[in-house]
């Protein structure tokens, strides 16, 4: 069996220390090393983790997940890592599912556990992207496309990856029987605060620009900034999200440096759009703003009648 580190992500979360980390160190899986990347904390969460003498990795500030998570797959040689977000319960079976669906194919780059209020079967699915709020992947695989993309700091680093991955010829797993509980959003409690609605904005939309073909990029991009655009008026934070959506204009460079950088690792198409509309990961409107638009119309229509 591989040797595994769990890799626990942390920032100011010493209450969500203290009601998950110990049913991390009960995972039954024996080959394992429980660590925390601690993102410059200064709430006494790296003073907790010493006290149960768990690993601690310490960043003298915080320089975002990405960043962490990176620091993590440079620091260890393993096969596999698994991530774990602070406010994520596992029950002790957690890993073994996620062990034994991500090595009977060595394309399978990343695997999910599934949070207990999705609705799903059994069966490993195909998914396009995985969450590393619980999740173990390939680390070689995962450097080998460059990591995690730091420019985004937090938000969407996940999804990002995953295209890569896909990009690269790899395949992404949800694994219904690795159930697990998120308290979603538990690091930041006064979600959406202006700091995290411009990140989301922001990011998603750098998203999109960076996967989507020239078509699309002349066709839905825009429509779809028109939308967003008339949705920050309506929504919290709305200078923020405002903020995000004219950042984009100073992020030529980087997109088209990415671009590049995208083409040259795979010239495969981008199949994990078609897989969005799922009633899970929704964004419909990221493949077809009209086939959104009549769906949330048309639903909208049956409710009222």
């Amino acid at each position: 069996m591989e040797e595994i580190p769990i890799v626990v992500l942390n920032y100011n979360g010493l209450e969500l220390l203290k009601k998950y980390l110990t049913s991390v160190l009960e995972t039954r899986y024996p080959y394992k090393e429980v660590v925390v990347v601690d993102n410059g904390s200064n709430d006494g969460s790296k003073e907790y983790v010493k006290s149960l003498g768990v690993r601690l990795i310490s960043l003298d500030k915080n320089y975002g997940p990405a960043y962490a998570r990176n620091v993590a797959l440079k620091t260890f040689k393993n096969k596999f890592i698994a991530f774990l977000d602070n406010d994520v319960w596992t029950p002790p079976d957690w890993l073994d599912p996620l062990v034994e669906t991500i090595t009977s194919d060595d394309k399978i780059a990343a695997v999910q556990s599934l949070y207990t209020d999705w609705p799903y079967g059994e069966q490993p699915r195909l998914i396009p992207w995985f969450s590393t709020a619980s999740a173990l992947v390939r680390r070689e695989e995962i450097l080998k496309v460059g990591g995690f993309d730091e420019h985004y700091f937090f938000y969407w680093e996940d999804t990002e990856l995953s295209w890569r991955l896909y990009r690269a010829g790899y395949k992404i797993l949800m694994v219904p029987k690795s159930k697990v509980h998120h308290e979603a959003h538990g690091t930041f409690k006064k979600l959406p605060s202006p700091f995290t609605s411009y990140l989301t904005l922001r990011n998603q939309m750098l998203l999109l620009l960076t996967y989507y073909d020239l078509s699309q990029l002349l066709t839905i991009f825009p429509i779809l900034y028109i939308i967003r655009f008339v949705q920050s008026f309506k929504g919290p934070n709305r200078l923020a999200q405002i903020k995000a959506l004219l950042s984009l204009f100073k992020e030529a460079k980087y997109v088209a440096t990415k671009r590049k950088y995208i083409k040259e690792i795979s010239n495969q198409g981008n199949v994990f759009l078609q897989m969005l509309g799922d009633q899970v990961f929704g964004y419909e409107e990221f493949t077809s703003v009209r086939q959104a638009i009549i769906k949330r119309y048309l639903k909208t229509k049956i409710f009222k009648e």
